[in-house]
């Protein structure tokens, strides 16, 4: 099997294979047809010619710990019907894998067990909430706002940065695609209000809901005063409802009234660490003396840390105080520890280690498209 990346000359198999994949209608062999504008990976027959498997890696940048690791997010992973159970979809993540171009990966999982085979593993949960405008009745109302029409792009991704810094894996965004500039054609509208908030909406008029796509805000102040502004729509809306939140999102704060209200619990998306070394250097320890080592996969490093520097040593040598596998791994490192006592897939070898007050659970979230 080789595994290469996609050219112009293979996009008649590549709609091909999504054709079948993802049950859409396909013109194949459209001479107009091009690939995605993201690297396409691809796993071909030993001639070369015959594709088997494939999926779209976008390169992005994701906040972790105040710093920005690199990330590979991986979407339209798909694959032949008559080929599938035959090792395509495994090489074409060996590849990812083994070429260490990047520190971490994400992805929205179709099945987190499925995933967890390559090594990925949950890295956390958020929530969806529908409020009745009733709930909402202690938030003045306001109209301090500006729509979004194309204008504002700096003071819009600023307002979204601002906010992504504060969870590990969320991604950096340097332009506003993820906007539309056209809201009276897409329906989609996109409100900044004037204390450094901002709210992406959609109208359903036949359940009388106003549809939340995004909500970013930094402060108690910029929150209320865009929640103030959406309430504006009470008038002819019954109900609210955020189609994706942190789990740990301050606006249950505000709510009067909780029994009305519908919360469901989602998985973020699954995460997998590709450098494990770097992710432990990037790491924010607390500021005190300590150390441990960890076998993550099969590499085990040890870590020592004071006030003034990080060290990290790969060493098979090494005797880990923990133990877990790459997914696990990954979880933590990134994403912090919560219960590890309970949790099967880690193996404690040193009880006494400072492992597990070197990564206190962290808020973790990302929602952006790819």
């Amino acid at each position: 099997m080789i595994v290469r990346f996609l050219t112009q000359d293979d996009v008649a198999q590549h709609d091909r294979i999504t054709s079948q994949a993802f049950s859409y209608s396909c013109e194949i062999d459209n001479p107009d047809s091009v690939l995605p504008a993201e690297k396409v990976l691809g796993a071909f027959d030993d001639d070369n010619k015959t594709l088997f498997a494939d999926m779209e890696i976008t390169e992005r940048q994701c906040y972790y710990d105040g710093g920005i690791l690199t990330c590979a997010a991986v979407g339209g992973v798909a694959a032949k019907p008559e080929h599938r159970g035959k090792g395509a979809v495994k090489a074409l993540f060996s590849r990812l894998v083994s070429d260490a171009g990047y520190d971490i990966s994400i992805l929205y999982p179709f099945s987190e067990e499925y995933y967890r085979k390559l090594g990925y593993e949950r890295a956390g949960l958020c929530v969806s909430l529908t409020v009745p405008f009733s709930g909402l009745s202690g938030v003045k109302r306001n109209t301090d706002v500006t729509l979004y029409e194309g204008n504002d792009k700096e003071k819009l991704l600023g307002i979204y940065n601002s906010f992504a810094r504060n969870y590990n894996l969320c991604l950096v965004r340097d332009s506003a695609e993820a906007f539309s500039d056209k809201p009276y054609y897409s329906q989609k509208y996109t409100y900044i209000h004037k204390d450094g908030a901002y709210a992406t909406i959609e109208i359903d008029r036949k359940n009388s809901t106003l549809n939340v796509s995004e909500i970013c805000f930094d402060s108690l102040v910029s929150m209320l005063g865009i929640l103030g502004f959406l309430r504006n729509f009470e008038s002819n809306l019954s109900k609210i409802s955020f189609h994706k939140l942190p789990e740990n999102t301050p606006l249950l704060n505000v709510i009067r009234e909780i029994k009305n209200c519908d919360i469901r619990i989602h998985s973020t998306g699954s995460v997998r660490i590709l450098n494990t070394e770097k992710v432990l250097k990037a790491h924010r320890y607390p500021v005190w003396k300590g150390g441990f080592s960890i076998q993550a996969g099969s590499d085990v490093f040890g870590v020592t840390v004071s006030e003034n520097s990080t060290q990290v040593t790969k060493s098979p040598a090494l005797i880990p105080d923990v133990v877990m596998n790459t997914g696990t791994a990954s979880k933590i490192l990134l994403c912090g520890t919560e219960n590890a006592e309970f949790n099967p897939d880690i193996i404690i070898n040193n009880p006494q280690s400072d492992f597990f007050k070197m990564f206190p659970a962290k808020p973790s979230f990302f929602s952006d498209p790819f």
